[in-house]
């Protein structure tokens, strides 16, 4: 095998290697929370509010989608 070959070889091995090892750290660090953050505690008047509102986008999203 020339060395240029087994260079290439080596090359894409690293990159392999380094890509997956980055996947992982950044799968790690979405795991990761910080300390002392929390939800916001919910009151009656945001329970009241309305958070769903189905639109003309919605109502044609469900006629599109047959849901």
């Amino acid at each position: 095998m020339s060395a240029d070959k087994q260079k290439d070889k080596l090359a894409r091995r690293d990159f392999l290697r380094n890509a997956g090892v980055g996947a992982a750290a950044a799968v790690a660090a979405t795991a990761i929370v910080p300390a002392g953050v929390e939800a916001a505690p919910e009151n009656a008047e945001t329970r009241k509010k309305q958070r769903y509102k189905e639109t003309d986008h919605v109502k044609r999203y469900y006629e599109t989608n047959r849901l």
